[in-house]
């Protein structure tokens, strides 16, 4: 573990020393509290979304699949929109099948979600890659305002509404007996717009005003996330 933060950190500091801000690293977990193997990778997140030396180079987001709920426990995060998130990647990378822990990185690369090795590479590797645009959030009680401009075309504007410390008693399923504490669970996700080259967007979206929020821009066809940022209350 120290190992892998120490790498990440000397690679964010070469990226720095060369003039060229650390790429905002977008990882998305694909997991479950019905799935056995699903809680070390969990509690890789949240040691990610807890470490002051990664709050401002990593954005971590949970998105809880459905497709366990019927073996036992339904998760109460879980949702059908997540699971198709999760597809939408099995196509663009040409996987054989979706599967839980997974963790996606930038929408690019994608690995067992509790390989923190592969995890810490993956982050210091893509924290050196140049962004593709511009992106800001702001907050101000239920409205987020977002500004985003790229030169590339067809890039959607995605906000993305998660909470934090949730903890949840488990009575059935795989994790029967146990209490699951999960972070930085996605609660909504919305397509505020879809930008053509060069064209700027400023929009305001309602929001839920106890929830933080993300803006990713990333390519539709691709799914690779060209920049993000985010507001924490």
């Amino acid at each position: 573990m120290k190992s892998s933060v120490l790498l990440l950190l000397v690679l964010l500091t070469s990226a720095s020393a060369a003039q060229r801000p650390a790429q905002p690293v977008v990882v998305e977990l694909f997991t479950s509290q019905g799935c056995s193997s699903c809680p070390p990778a969990d509690e890789l997140l949240a040691t990610i979304a807890h470490d002051p030396k990664l709050q401002s180079s990593v954005i971590p987001l949970a998105f809880h699949v459905d497709y366990w709920n019927s073996l036992g426990w339904r998760d109460p995060f879980s949702a059908r929109e997540w699971s198709a998130r999760q597809g939408d990647y099995v196509r663009a990378m040409k996987l054989p099948s979706a599967y839980t822990p997974q963790i996606v990185v930038n929408g690019s690369r994608q690995f067992v979600g509790s390989d923190r090795a592969q995890l810490y590479r993956a982050i210091a590797e893509e924290s050196r890659r140049p962004a593709s645009g511009t992106v800001s959030v702001s907050l101000a009680g239920a409205v987020a305002t977002v500004r985003a401009q790229s030169a590339a075309a067809n890039v959607d504007v995605v906000l993305v509404e998660y909470e934090d410390a949730a903890k949840t008693r488990v009575t059935r399923g795989e994790n029967n007996g146990r209490t699951l504490t999960n972070d930085a669970i996605v609660r909504k996700l919305t397509r505020v717009a879809t930008l053509s080259a060069k064209t700027p967007v400023e929009q305001q979206v309602s929001v839920d005003g106890r929830r933080n929020v993300v803006v990713l821009l990333q390519d539709h066809g691709t799914r690779r996330i060209l920049t993000a940022a985010r507001a924490v209350r």
